[in-house]
């Protein structure tokens, strides 16, 4: 039997059994609504949906498509300026800006977590570095490039047995001695063997220092002259003068690999006698 037409009942239908529908339109389930068709156009009931996500919105740092369904994708963005607090990093490496000062945590660098050669005066400023920063035995002499034994702080310490004499008294008559003169308080010093003799001092500028001042302490107050020579003997250009006793400002004078300081002590007696001296260095 074949039943083409409209019929309307006021009336309460039940099926014991399937039931089917045919030529059904494709449309939209209004909201909260929770019945559908299958494959074969069969009534079914979908299973009830829990909880009240309606909608999902992307917050500070996310983006998204789809957000209302119905798969929604949530995307972390790549730049991100909000994050405060992070866990353990464990791998990766790290290409960003400079870790400023403040946040490296007080000993948190040493010896062993340096390059050779990754940091030199360039990259430290005057009075950064101290002792209580360096562990014993960190710092050896072999690693300690173009630094003497008589370095001190930013002096070089020249001390007597640093001068000697030139040949101006002849082959048979220059010389250097050390003496004792309990006469004048002072227990040490060295002094020319012969009148016509003056005494030098040469000195190493450590490697990337510069040498600015220059102090000779003797008894006479006797003049001084300083060189920057060479140690292939090609060049002495004097970079200042002055008398001991009294602080030389020398035009300054840069370490270079075969540069050096040649310091004249212009002595013109045997009376007159040198104790020490320093240069200064930065």
């Amino acid at each position: 039997m074949k039943w083409i037409g409209q019929n309307i009942y006021d009336l309460i239908s039940r099926f014991r059994n399937d039931v089917y529908l045919e030529d059904i339109s494709t449309g939209t389930i209004a909201s909260g609504g929770n019945l559908g068709l299958d494959s074969n156009n069969k009534i079914v009931k979908a299973t009830e949906a829990s909880g009240d996500l309606t909608s999902i919105v992307a917050g500070t740092g996310l983006s998204g498509t789809s957000l209302t369904g119905p798969i929604p994708t949530l995307n972390v963005d790549a730049a991100q300026t909000q994050i405060t607090s992070i866990g353990t990093i464990t791998t990766g490496t790290w290409q960003g800006t400079a870790i400023a000062q403040a946040y490296i945590a007080g000993d948190a660098i040493n010896g062993d977590k340096i390059a050779d050669d990754a940091v030199d005066s360039e990259h430290y400023t005057d009075g950064s570095i101290d002792t209580a920063h360096i562990a014993d035995d960190q710092v050896t002499f072999a690693k300690a490039s173009g630094v003497t034994p008589n370095v001190f702080g930013s002096v070089i310490k020249l001390i007597p047995s640093d001068f000697m004499a030139n040949d101006d008294g002849g082959n048979t008559k220059f010389g250097v001695g050390y003496v004792d003169d309990p006469s004048d308080g002072t227990l040490y010093g060295m002094r020319p063997g012969n009148n016509a003799v003056e005494l030098f001092a040469f000195v190493s500028i450590p490697e990337g220092m510069t040498a600015t001042h220059v102090d000779i302490f003797d008894k006479n107050d006797v003049g001084i002259i300083v060189y920057e020579a060479q140690i292939n003997a090609t060049t002495m250009v004097s970079k200042g003068t002055g008398n001991c006793n009294t602080t030389v400002d020398i035009t300054d004078v840069a370490s270079t690999a075969t540069n050096f300081l040649a310091i004249q002590v212009t002595t013109t007696s045997v009376n007159d006698k040198v104790y020490g001296g320093r240069v200064t260095i930065a």
